[in-house]
């Protein structure tokens, strides 16, 4: 299997004096993922962009000043054909107050290596992380040791499913402090405002995932939502509180299947909580989710069956539209009725030859053979009776 390039920095800093404006509000490690057949044609791509834009050393989201938006903006989308993903930690510092023992630099940074790398080894196999742990931040130095104290051992194959190299100088890295800065304003109270471009729409074909920590689905509030009046609320809330159960439920499971599924369901999550829920997200990009982690490629038909099928059969709401040919977390009554009119307009085709096939063979045998008496029509016929009755 190709191996997946992580290459690592962050935004933000240690300390609690929130209402201070030099102080962040929030703390974000991006992970640029890069394909081991990828990574010198984007270094390449990157390297040309830091010669233009900074000619006299290398990138840094803190030499773009915060007036400077359409530089920033403009600095970005040339990024957009380079072929690399985004995979970000956010952590809402203000949420962790009462933490106390995060008040500690040395416990903050522990709690965050341990989000980081849990969520990057949960994602991905044959994973290597580059970071800059000697010349870059007090934060990535404490990472990168604790990748090395935590490195896991080789499989039978020689192959480390998780290791680390250094790299103070790697432009990919620099990369990575880019979009980490750039999504800062996003997030943090301090930098936000009306001059800000959408930087969330602009580079959502490069988001793999942005986790929000502490987790935000609990208190993720339909009501607040920036479309809050195109949604039918109770079943927006329906459906949302049925992933967000089977998430918890599963989210110490080892299984694969369940991870795989797992993946694929915070997917539709991010997307349903970030103002996105009028689209439906196709099939081929919910697999693509999967193929930047450790279960690869999959077919379209294992997809439905045990990815999404394994999901409904626990009770998970997804909407599936055959003519939009897609998937998402339904937020309106027209949803639930896409997967109704999805799934009739395959069920009805295969009533229709049954019946054929029937009075075909019924015809033939002068009776004696009804398909209608068999003991598996029987039991949908029982079932479709009381499952009326109800």
């Amino acid at each position: 299997m190709e191996k997946i390039y992580a290459f690592t920095d962050e935004s933000g800093s240690f300390g609690w004096e929130l209402d201070n404006e030099n102080t962040s509000t929030h703390f974000i490690i991006t992970a640029i993922i890069v394909r081991e057949s990828d990574v010198d044609a984007v270094r390449t791509a990157v390297a040309d962009i830091r010669d233009r834009y900074f000619p006299n050393g290398e990138i840094k989201s803190s030499k773009i000043k915060r007036s400077y938006q359409e530089r920033r903006k403009k600095i970005v989308e040339e990024t957009l054909p380079i072929p690399y993903k985004i995979f970000s930690v956010v952590v809402e510092k203000k949420l962790l107050k009462d933490s106390h023992g995060l008040r500690f630099k040395q416990s903050f940074y522990k709690f965050m290596n341990n989000i980081v790398h849990k969520e990057l080894r949960a994602a991905f196999k044959n994973l290597v992380v580059v970071a800059d742990e000697i010349g870059g931040s007090d934060y990535m130095q404490s990472f990168c040791k604790y990748v090395e104290d935590h490195s896991v051992l080789p499989n039978l194959y020689g192959e480390s499913e998780f290791s680390f190299e250094n790299s103070k100088t790697e432009v990919i890295v620099q990369l990575a402090d880019l979009i980490s800065g750039t999504l800062s304003f996003l997030y943090d109270e301090h930098k936000k405002d009306a001059s800000v471009p959408n930087y969330r729409e602009i580079l959502k074909d490069k988001i793999i995932r942005i986790e929000q920590y502490p987790k935000t689905y609990e208190n993720y509030n339909l009501e607040r939502c920036a479309i809050a009046s195109e949604y039918d609320k109770d079943i927006a809330e329906i459906c949302l509180h049925q992933a967000v159960d089977f998430i918890n439920k599963y989210k110490d499971d080892t299984d694969e299947l369940r991870q795989a599924q797992l993946i694929v369901l915070k997917y539709l999550l991010f997307r349903f909580m970030n103002n996105d829920t009028r689209a439906y997200i196709p099939t081929s990009e919910l697999i693509g989710q999967l193929e930047w982690t450790k279960y690869g490629k999959i077919s379209v038909q294992t997809f439905r069956k045990e990815i999404i099928g394994g999901m409904r059969d626990a009770r998970v709401i997804i909407s599936g539209s055959h003519h939009k040919k897609g998937y998402k977390i339904p937020s309106k009554k027209s949803e639930i009725e896409d997967f109704l009119n999805h799934d009739i307009s395959i069920i009805l085709p295969m009533l229709g030859r049954l019946k054929k096939c029937r009075d075909t063979v019924k015809l033939g045998t002068y009776g004696a053979v009804d398909l209608y008496q068999a003991d598996a029509y029987k039991e949908l016929k029982a079932f479709i009776e009381k499952d009326m009755a109800e």
